[in-house]
């Protein structure tokens, strides 16, 4: 098996690539299940799996130049059974293989064993010999572990200095300087974007100047010209080639980073950039229904726009829709989420407050739906102050803790079932873990609810083992939630009654506050108590009023929505550890 690692190693041309719809109409594919690993071993063969991406590039090119020639599939006939999976639709098992590239090609023993996984595009030259190479000795490639051993569970709200100081000096070593960008790889990496604008929020000099490089680089050559939506990956370090594939996430991103940026700094061109997102999403990937088309690919085969409607998705476009009616007011925006919150609850909930992918669901439920659905479900409660949204966020966050948190390390898995009998053991992948934090977190502030605090730090203390932190060097979003844990959110309440304009007013102000980390409520006396009534707000006499407030200290009542902002500015939030 060594000549396979060394083919790998010598073969691997792309990275960067990613794939699309697929004709089966001669049975060539076959589905990922028990049933395929039970044929492969009654007939003595091998299961080859290849995993794309509706709006991948190189899945198509290999789709045409690889698995349709003529000479690869009489190899493949009487060894291997081929196997297609969609990445988009099972985020177990793209969450599995997701560092290997789109397309990723693993060849499985018929017992599940991994023998050798590729990365990116092979053309049959390339292919052909490890084909055969596995035939002649199937052997497992040793893939070194990139991380270390998980720990027993840990509450934990950060990072030891030296560990903060080696990310951020990674960070630093990866900016690129003359083309501007974190890495000679331009890719829109929406926890990056936040955490740079965060960190520009708190006065870090250099890393303002650096995303206002980035941004306005993006807005330019990355916000497609024709349809207005985010391109998710530029092929070349100077920015002039973007690669014209559109996934949802990238719309999240680029949609928030542009609204709040335009908060920050008013430069037309971030609020260009976000109206032209907010288009995109609105006429293009806006199912009449209600929720979210997952993708748009048009680089090669261009496929168009993927309809398959995923709980993920859906929540993903409504955070950036309600990032974006935040800083700007735009109603449409805000009522557009709601829509797509209510098909959601209407066509993909779970009883007990969870959700499903898709229609129906092969391997989940999914931690990546669920964290995305809570999380844009507290968007909206705070949007909108309205207390329904606040009760379905709970919800799934009771669904998340019940279900996804592994309890011996206090991480989230990635799916509640197997993906296939013959794997069973449970990944965790960094991203939703960090999502997950982060709400738990910031939920704990708007519920009062002790034990929310205590899963993010359990979170957190997976995120701080070595998994993580031997695994990856660049860990922007690892310092975003330990920020957002060691600091009290940016808390601001409006106490009036909600069919006040001057409420409305200072609401609207509040809620334009560019701060992630943002606790925002609307105190109507009329409904009640708040869920955390952890501040006693005097009447004032004279209306509605804002109060900033910490968690020991309010300011004076404020009646002008333009002083919220510089009121919040003057807050100190560390909390006392």
């Amino acid at each position: 098996m060594i000549r396979i690692l060394m083919l790998v190693l010598a073969l691997t041309l792309s990275g960067a690539a990613r794939a699309a719809p697929i004709e089966n109409g001669d049975g060539f594919w076959s589905e990922w299940n028990d049933a395929t690993f039970a044929r492969a071993a009654s007939e003595k063969k091998f299961v080859i799996v290849s995993l794309q991406s509706w709006w991948c590039r190189w899945c198509h090119v290999m789709n045409r130049e690889t698995w349709a020639n003529a000479e690869v599939r009489g190899l493949l006939k009487d060894k291997f059974i081929p196997v297609y999976l969609d990445q988009d639709s099972r985020p177990d098992i793209s969450q599995r293989y997701e560092r290997w590239g789109w397309p990723a090609t693993i060849i499985f023993a018929p017992d599940g064993t991994e023998i050798v996984k590729l990365r990116g595009f092979y053309s049959p030259q390339f292919f052909m010999p490890i084909l055969t190479a596995t035939i002649e000795d199937p052997s497992p490639v040793n893939y070194p572990d990139p991380g270390g051993a998980e720990r027993e569970r840990t509450l934990a709200t950060g990072l030891s200095n030296a560990q903060r100081d080696e990310i951020l000096a990674f960070i630093d070593q990866a900016w690129d300087e003359g083309n501007a960008g974190w890495s000679r790889s331009k890719f829109v990496d929406g926890l990056m974007l936040i955490w740079a604008l965060q960190r520009a929020r708190q006065g870090d000099a250099k890393n303002e100047a650096r995303i206002k490089r980035v941004l306005t680089l993006m807005a330019a050559n990355m916000v497609d010209k024709a349809t207005g939506a985010m391109n998710q990956v530029n092929l070349k370090p100077d920015w002039s080639e973007p690669a014209r594939e559109y996934p949802m996430f990238a719309q999240e991103a680029g949609l928030s980073a542009y609204a709040r940026a335009w908060v920050m700094y008013g430069d037309p061109a971030y609020r260009q950039a976000a109206d032209r997102i907010y288009g995109f999403l609105k006429n293009t990937l806006a199912a009449p229904g209600g929720g979210f088309y997952a993708s748009l690919g048009m680089s090669e085969g261009e496929p168009g726009v993927d309809r398959r409607l995923y709980a993920r998705e859906t929540a993903q476009a409504v955070s950036g829709l309600l990032a974006y009616y935040d800083a700007t007011g735009v109603a449409e925006a805000r009522d557009l989420a709601a829509s797509g919150l209510r098909w959601a609850l209407a066509n993909r909930a779970l009883p007990g407050g969870g959700f499903r992918h898709a229609e129906q669901d092969k391997g989940g439920p999914y931690l990546a739906d669920n964290v995305e659905m809570a999380k844009a479900l507290l968007a909206l409660h705070r949007s909108t102050g309205e207390r329904e949204w606040l009760v379905h966020a709970q919800a799934t966050a009771d669904f998340i803790a019940r279900t996804f948190i592994d309890p011996a390390t206090g991480g989230f898995i990635a799916s509640a079932s197997p993906d296939a009998r013959q794997i069973t053991k449970p990944i965790k992948q960094r991203e939703d873990n960090v999502t997950a934090v982060r709400l738990f977190s910031l939920l704990s502030s708007y519920t009062g609810i002790a034990r929310y605090r205590e899963i993010a730090q359990a979170g957190m203390g997976y995120l701080t083992s070595p998994p993580v932190l031997d695994a990856f060097g660049f860990l922007p979003d690892v310092l975003l939630a330990e920020d957002e844990l060691r600091n009290e959110p940016v808390h601001v309440t409006i106490v009036g009654a909600k069919d006040d304009p001057r409420s409305a007013a200072l609401y609207r102000a509040a809620l334009a506050y560019p701060l992630v980390n943002k606790r925002a409520e609307w105190w109507d006396k009329r409904e009640g108590n708040l869920a955390n009534a952890d501040v006693d707000y005097p009447d004032f006499p004279d209306g509605p009023a804002a109060f900033a407030c910490t968690s020991t200290f309010c300011s004076y009542p404020v009646t002008e929505p333009a002083a919220i902002s510089a009121q919040l500015d003057s807050l100190k939030r560390a909390r006392k550890l």
